[in-house]
């Protein structure tokens, strides 16, 4: 990964290009995945931090340009895994541009992190990774 490639949460503006990378893991196009997105944070607006939902997370190059998305969910349960309250990896991608640069493992890492400081010890996916 470049030094200038920074991962951060996803935000609103980053749903066109994220979706862009996604659609083809989720076998669908973008512009569904930017309407459920939007869908989804209009239904849970006023949940504030007990809304469920996607959390997701971008890796940006030194132009701002997203280069990198990951999505997860929090479950109760995976199959596979031993304790309750699972972070779920939906989906992964990098650009082609950008893969064997090591974006990918530092979003995991990322991922990882943050699920740690969420007490959560066990990460599940039927992503292709």
């Amino acid at each position: 990964m470049n030094h200038s490639t920074k991962i951060r949460r996803a935000t609103a503006q980053d749903d066109a290009a994220k979706a862009a990378l996604l659609a083809p893991t989720y076998g669908t196009d973008a512009a569904t995945l930017v309407r459920e997105a939007a869908e989804i944070r209009l239904k849970w607006r006023d949940f504030g931090d007990l809304a469920p939902g996607v959390i997701a997370w971008v890796a940006v190059d030194a132009d701002g340009r997203v280069i990198g998305a990951a999505e997860a969910t929090l479950r109760l349960f995976a199959n596979g895994c031993e304790r309750l309250r699972v972070l779920f990896l939906e989906g992964i991608a990098v650009d082609p541009a950008h893969r064997d640069t090591g974006t990918a493992a530092a979003m995991m890492a990322t991922i990882e992190t943050w699920a740690m400081s969420e007490g959560i010890s066990e990460i599940a996916s039927d992503a292709l990774l």
